[in-house]
């Protein structure tokens, strides 16, 4: 009576059969990732007996994150404007003297002294000026303020999205309890925005430092 050999065990490189392989097969969808709903603000439940029954025409939680990303782009399109008349002034005083100084050196060279008044005299002026007038204090403040204000558009825009597909329907209250905590989080940053801009015055920092 023979022995049946014991079975052998499966080479390696061969996959037991049923067992996902490491790269999907054409066709095949990916797996179905869990739905990531935003943080339920606190007290939901109240908020959706408050808010159960609103009145036709009343301010849509839409609006009210519309406005406040408007209200950002406004808030970082200032300081930009900030940012680009300080980069403008800075050359134009800037590039005067130093046409001013080349011009003043070309008139010793050559015998036009009217040349070398003209051009000192223009590069005194750009100098005086530019001394007169310093350039703003809270320069790195306001970049800062310009990163962080597009990085919370970003961030609003995008809860506010997965707001919109988790609850698809826009008169639930749910949305009006997701719009009030992230118009909460907006406004905890924009003040910290304001502080830091605030502080980096040169007016607030002289106040700071008596």
């Amino acid at each position: 009576m023979t022995m049946r050999d014991p079975e052998k065990p499966a080479p390696q490189g061969s996959a037991p059969p049923g067992a996902a392989s490491g790269a999907p097969k054409q066709g095949s969808l990916p797996p179905i990732r869990p739905r990531q709903l935003t943080i339920p603000p606190p007290g939901l439940d109240e908020l959706e007996e408050g808010y159960a029954k609103r009145p036709e025409g009343a301010f849509a939680p839409e609006q009210a994150i519309d406005e406040q990303i408007a209200s950002l782009e406004s808030w970082a399109m200032a300081n930009l404007n900030s940012e680009g008349r300080e980069l403008s002034r800075f050359w134009l005083f800037r590039g005067l003297a130093f046409i001013g100084a080349v011009a003043a050196a070309s008139g010793a060279v050559l015998p036009l002294p009217q040349l070398s008044i003209a051009g000192g005299a223009v590069a005194a002026l750009a100098v005086a000026i530019d001394a007169a007038w310093p350039a703003t204090a809270d320069r790195n403040a306001r970049r800062r303020a310009i990163h962080d204000l597009r990085e919370l558009q970003h961030t609003l825009k995008l809860k506010w999205d997965k707001v919109r597909l988790a609850y698809p329907d826009p008169n639930t209250p749910k949305r009006i309890a997701h719009a009030l905590a992230l118009l909460d989080a907006t406004q905890a940053k924009r003040e910290e925005i304001s502080r830091y801009l605030g502080d980096a015055t040169p007016g607030v920092q002289q106040s700071l430092r008596r």
